[in-house]
């Protein structure tokens, strides 16, 4: 289980809502393969790209894992978070100097890098944590 979160190149202004996303033009790609890895391993210390279309991520508290693909373009990625502690601005780290935008899917709103909104982010993890305490539950039964 993971909190999805969708990277996308809007050139840092990306549509005011998922209303207006069906109506604007389609977002540019991100990049080739190997810039967007670079992009992403910049911000990021020790990204293990070992799958290089799949890196992760370890923090102290959460991970996050890039879903870059095996195309030589890469026009989106997907992020699955999980863990806890403040993903969102490590998120928010590699995104903004490459004026990427996030796309919260739990939400369906784009984060705010001005003011970012932890809403998806503890929806995910209170979601998480009420499953994990049913099974712990029902196993102490």
């Amino acid at each position: 289980m993971s909190w999805d979160v969708l990277v996308l190149n809007y050139h840092g202004s990306p549509p005011a809502d998922i209303d207006a996303m069906a109506a604007a033009p389609d977002p540019d790609p991100l990049g080739d393969a190997q810039s967007v890895r670079n992009a992403i391993s910049r911000q990021f210390d020790g990204v293990d790209w070992t799958d290089p279309s799949w890196g992760v991520y370890l923090n102290d508290g959460y991970s996050i894992e890039f879903s870059v693909g095996r195309e030589e373009t890469v026009d989106s990625i997907m992020l699955h978070v999980r863990g806890g502690g403040d993903a969102i601005s490590a998120m928010l780290q590699f995104a903004q100097p490459n004026k990427w935008s996030l796309f919260d899917c739990s939400t369906s709103e784009f984060i705010d890098p001005t003011n970012p909104s932890q809403e998806g982010w503890e929806g995910f993890q209170n979601y998480r944590d009420k499953i994990v305490k049913h099974y712990r539950d029902e196993e102490a039964e």
